[in-house]
């Protein structure tokens, strides 16, 4: 394993220790790269190509990019090294799984109801 993949793999790590990546098939999906792709470096099969860390890159625009491809440096970028990484939450959809979450809920609870009247009242 060369030392730009180790360094690709200390910022997946970073990401995750900060809750940022959910798992690796979301940030294979991130990268616009394959799963296995992903699996194959992080078990050190392949290193990681200019694609993977291009696309990381473009995606969490926080990471230096000398630091990447040299080593010299810190991984985060001077002005942002206080700061989480800009992670582009979209809000719209978070909101719309929440509400879906809500919805399921006072379905359970309009069916749980009905059948506590039906214990309580048996006809």
């Amino acid at each position: 394993m060369n030392d730009i993949t180790k360094r690709f793999l200390e910022v997946y790590n970073y990401l995750k220790d900060r809750n940022m990546v959910s798992n690796p098939k979301k940030f294979a999906e991130e990268l616009n790269i394959s799963t296995s792709l992903f699996t194959e470096i992080c078990k050190q099969r392949t290193n990681a190509g200019i694609t993977p860390i291009q696309n990381l890159l473009k995606r969490y625009s926080d990471i230096d990019a000398n630091w990447m491809i040299t080593g010299e440096g810190s991984m985060l970028k001077i002005s942002t090294q206080n700061a989480e990484l800009n992670t582009n939450i979209d809000y719209k959809e978070l909101a719309q799984a929440r509400l879906e979450i809500i919805e399921l809920k006072n379905e359970k609870i309009e069916y749980l109801t009905e059948k506590l009247k039906k214990l309580e009242n048996p006809e």
